[in-house]
């Protein structure tokens, strides 16, 4: 009877294996994806951006530097001022390294180079001009402040390129405020005989006055080319003696006004 039992188990379990290889046979064996990963292309520059991106980065970094330095002496610059009797940091600085020199201490100093420093200054003034003229004419004044001798090679040009373009905006104004947009080439050369002390404007009123004027002529100055001025309103005794019959022919409406500008002689 066991054994019966036995066989009979041994039969089910054939039978469930025929079964799983017969299905696992209808199903195709799956192709594995390679996944193709695009490689990021390799970006270049040229020397132009590369000198931008890094103005960028030292102008971020000196604007940095200027707050943080704000923040933590600012306090302290007044103590050593007052304490060396001195007027500001360079001086003070100039006064403790003549102190420590003296005391046979090797002092190390602070350098950059110049043509980074240069293409810094170049490129904040730059940001300075877009910000507008209200921020020009306050980055001029602070520099002026400081005085040409105290400034940096940087600090020099940043201040050139900005007092050059206050200035242009500046001439701008004062031409818009008498109607003039452009100048010529005559102007030009005309500028150049006057003081360079005098303003734009000035020297722009002064190159009118030279122009011809235009001559207004009255009727009877103009027996042949009448037709070249208006008919007045109104004559005084003398224009009206040199009007010419040839005045009335033409504009028989004088008559009527001569008539009216007699009444008020």
């Amino acid at each position: 009877m066991e054994n019966e039992e036995l066989v009979q188990e041994t039969e089910n379990v054939e039978e469930t294996t025929e079964e799983i290889t017969t299905e696992s046979e209808g199903i195709e064996e799956a192709t594995p994806v390679e996944e193709t990963v695009e490689q990021p292309k390799e970006e270049t520059f040229t020397k132009k951006q590369v000198d931008e991106m890094l103005a960028k980065k030292l102008a971020r970094k000196e604007a940095k530097m200027r707050k943080e330095y704000a923040k933590k002496y600012g306090n302290l610059e007044n103590v050593v001022n007052a304490g060396l009797g001195t007027q500001n940091t360079e001086e003070a600085v100039e006064k403790l390294t003549q102190f420590y020199s003296q005391k046979g201490i090797n002092i190390p100093t602070y350098s950059i180079d110049e043509d980074t420093e240069l293409k810094a200054a170049k490129y904040e003034a730059r940001e300075i001009i877009d910000s507008g003229y209200e921020d020009i004419v306050e980055e001029v004044d602070n520099l002026a402040q400081i005085g040409i001798e105290n400034m940096t090679a940087g600090d020099k040009v940043k201040f050139k390129m900005l007092a050059d373009e206050r200035k242009r905006i500046e001439e701008q104004r004062e031409l818009a405020s008498i109607g003039v947009s452009e100048l010529d080439d005559d102007f030009r050369a005309f500028e150049k005989k006057l003081n360079p002390e005098l303003s734009l404007k000035e020297k722009y009123e002064l190159y009118q006055e030279t122009k011809p004027k235009k001559e207004i002529k009255t009727i009877g100055s103009m027996k042949n080319t009448p037709s070249a001025s208006p008919i007045k309103e109104f004559y005084t005794r003398d224009e009206a003696l040199r009007l010419s019959d040839d005045d009335y022919k033409k504009h028989p409406e004088l008559y009527e006004i001569i008539e009216k500008s007699m009444l008020k002689w």
